[in-house]
C-alpha cells in the first residue's frame, strides 16, 4: 500500500475535524456524542499511523515518480523522432514544389510553340488567299508553256499538304496541352493534399511539443515540491517521539472514555433515584409547565383581541420583542417535552400555541423545499450529490425556521442537493471531476461539512421527493421536474402519484411546444 503525502494526510484530517464540529454540536443524546467521540479517536489513531509512515517515505522511490521519469525520457525520444520526420516532410514539400515549377516551365514552352505554329498556318492561309484572289489570265497553249502550269499545280498541292500537316500538328499540340493541363491539375491537387497533411502533422507536432513542455514544467514543480517535502520531513520529530505521544494520547483517551462511561452510569442511577424518591417534584414541575402554557395562551388571546379591537385591518403583526419572547418560551418548552411521553399533552399545547402565532402572522415560516439554500436562514443537516437538479436546491425540511418581520428567530434545518462546488477558502469555481481546489488545495465540502468524495447520491424516499416535485412544477422548472420523476420511477415503477404528475408534465410540455410554434 502506497503511503500518502504528508500534506494530503494533514489536509484530510483538518477537513474531517471541520465537518465533525457542526455534527457534534447538533447531537443532544450523550450516547450519540460518545459514539462520535470514539469514531474521532479511531480516526486520529489511524491518521497518526499514516503520518508515521509518510515520515519514512521517500517520494523519489515511489512508482509515480519513477513512471514520470520514464514518461519524460519516452517523450524526449518521441520529440527527437518527430523532429526528424518533420525535416523529412519539409524536404518532400521542397521536391514537390520544384516539380510543380518544372511543369509550369514546360507548359509555357508548349504554349509558345503552339502560338508559333498558329502564326505559320495563318501566313500560309493568307498566301493561298492571295494566290486565289489574283486574276488569272486565260492562258493558251501558244502563250504558256505546259511545264509552268505543272509547276504551279505542284506548288499548290505542296501548300495544301503543308496546310493539312500544320492543322494536324496544331490538333496534336492542343491535345497534348489538354493532357498537360489535366496532369498539372492533378499535381496541384496532390500538392495541396500533401500540404494539408503536412500542416496537420505540423500542428500535431506543435501540440505534442506543447504537451512535452507542460510535462517538463510539471516535473520541475514536482521536484521543487519534493525538495520542500524533504525539508519539512527533516524538521519533523523522530518516530520515537510520535510513538511516545501516541501512547500518551491513547492512555488519556482510555481514561476519559472510562470516566465518561462511569459518569453516565452514575447520572442514570441518580435520575432513577431522584424519580423514585421524589415523584411529587416531577408532578409539580409538570403542573407548573402546564400553568405556564395556559398563561401564555391567555396572554396571546388577549393580545390578539386587543389588537383586533384597535386596528381596522384583519391581519396584524406582533412587535418583534413580544414575538421573540413568546416563540422562544414555547419552543423551549416543546423541545424539552418532545421525548417525554408522560408530558405529551403539554407538548401538543405548546406546538398548537406556535401554530397560533404563525396563523396570526406574528411569525412567518421560512421557505425551504425547492428554494435555494441560504446560510443566513437555513442550516444544512445533510447534503446529497445530484446532477439533474439546480445547485444548492433544498430537497427536504427537517425542522421549520421562523422570522418576525426582518428579524431571524430560528433557522430552518434542511437537506441540500449539490451539483456545483466552489472552494470555501478562496471561492474558486471547480470542475465536476475535482475533489480538491486546484488553486489552494483545500478539499471541497458541502454546506453540512461533508467532503465531496463522501457525499451520498440523491435520496429515493417517496414522500419528500413528491413534495419537491410539486414545488418544481409550481416554479415552472419542467426540465428538473422531468429528471426527478425519471430518477424516482426507477425505485417506484408504476406509482400512481408519479403517473399523475408525469401526465401533468407531458401536457404542460405539449402546451409549451404549441405556444412556441
Amino acid at each position: 500500500m502506497k503511503s500518502l503525502a504528508f500534506d494530503e494526510i494533514v489536509r484530510n484530517l483538518l477537513v474531517y475535524l471541520k465537518g465533525q464540529v457542526p455534527s457534534l454540536s447538533s447531537k443532544e443524546a450523550k450516547d450519540d456524542v460518545l459514539r462520535q467521540v470514539q469514531s474521532m479517536t479511531f480516526t486520529l489513531r489511524s491518521t497518526i499511523v499514516q503520518l508515521e509512515g509518510s515520515a519514512y517515505h521517500d517520494p523519489r522511490a515511489t512508482e509515480d515518480y519513477i513512471k514520470l521519469e520514464h514518461e519524460l525520457e519516452a517523450l524526449k525520444n518521441t520529440n527527437a523522432k518527430l523532429e526528424e520526420s518533420l525535416f523529412m516532410e519539409m524536404n518532400k514539400i521542397q521536391d514537390t514544389s520544384d516539380k510543380f515549377l518544372n511543369y509550369q516551365d514546360e507548359l509555357l514552352k508548349k504554349q509558345k510553340t503552339e502560338a508559333a505554329l498558329i502564326e505559320q498556318v495563318d501566313q500560309l492561309k493568307k498566301e493561298i488567299e492571295n494566290l486565289l484572289s489574283k486574276p488569272v489570265s486565260i492562258i493558251t497553249n501558244t502563250t504558256v508553256d505546259e511545264s509552268v502550269y505543272e509547276d504551279l499545280k505542284a506548288d499548290i498541292s505542296d501548300l495544301e499538304t503543308r496546310l493539312n500537316k500544320g492543322e494536324e500538328t496544331i490538333h496534336q499540340l492542343r491535345q497534348a496541352l489538354q493532357n498537360k493541363d489535366v496532369e498539372l491539375s492533378k499535381g496541384k491537387e496532390a500538392l495541396m493534399e500533401a500540404m494539408k497533411m503536412d500542416k496537420s502533422e505540423i500542428d500535431s507536432l506543435k501540440n505534442q511539443l506543447a504537451e512535452i513542455s507542460a510535462a517538463r514544467n510539471e516535473n520541475s514543480i514536482l521536484r521543487t515540491r519534493i525538495s520542500e517535502l524533504e525539508g519539512e520531513l527533516s524538521v519533523l520529530p523522530s518516530a520515537d517521539a510520535y510513538r511516545n505521544n501516541m501512547a500518551a494520547y491513547e492512555a488519556k483517551m482510555s481514561y476519559m472514555e472510562k470516566a465518561l462511561v462511569e459518569a453516565q452510569t452514575e447520572a442514570m442511577k441518580l435520575r432513577t433515584t431522584v424519580a423514585r424518591a421524589n415523584p411529587e417534584a416531577a408532578l409539580l414541575e409538570k403542573e407548573q409547565m402546564q400553568q405556564r402554557i395556559v398563561d401564555l395562551e391567555a396572554t396571546l388571546r388577549s393580545v390578539i383581541k386587543s389588537r383586533e379591537a384597535n386596528t381596522k385591518s384583519e391581519r396584524f403583526s406582533f412587535a418583534p420583542e413580544e414575538c421573540v419572547y413568546l416563540f422562544e418560551t414555547l419552543s423551549t418548552t416543546a423541545n424539552r417535552l418532545a421525548q417525554s411521553p408522560e408530558n405529551r399533552d403539554v407538548y401538543s399545547r405548546a406546538r398548537d400555541s406556535i401554530a397560533i402565532l404563525e396563523k396570526s402572522n406574528a411569525i412567518q415560516r421560512i421557505l425551504t423545499i425547492g428554494e435555494t439554500f441560504d446560510g443566513k436562514q437555513h442550516k444544512a443537516a445533510k447534503a446529497f450529490k445530484n446532477d439533474f437538479l439546480p445547485d444548492n436546491v433544498i430537497i427536504k425540511e427537517e425542522g421549520p425556521g421562523f422570522v418576525s418581520g426582518n428579524r431571524l428567530i430560528q433557522k430552518a434545518v434542511v437537506w441540500v442537493g449539490k451539483s456545483v462546488f466552489n472552494c470555501t477558502e478562496c471561492f474558486n469555481a471547480c470542475r465536476p471531476h475535482e475533489y480538491f481546489c486546484p488553486k489552494c488545495g483545500l478539499e471541497l465540502t458541502a454546506p453540512d461539512g461533508t467532503s465531496k468524495r463522501d457525499m451520498p447520491p440523491h435520496p429515493t424516499e417517496l414522500e419528500p421527493n413528491i413534495l419537491l416535485l410539486d414545488k418544481l412544477i409550481d416554479q415552472g422548472n419542467l426540465k428538473a421536474a422531468s429528471a426527478l420523476i425519471a430518477y424516482i420511477s426507477r425505485e417506484y415503477p408504476g406509482n400512481v402519484e408519479l403517473a399523475k404528475r408525469q401526465s401533468l408534465l407531458s401536457s404542460a410540455e405539449r402546451t409549451f411546444i404549441t405556444s412556441d410554434e
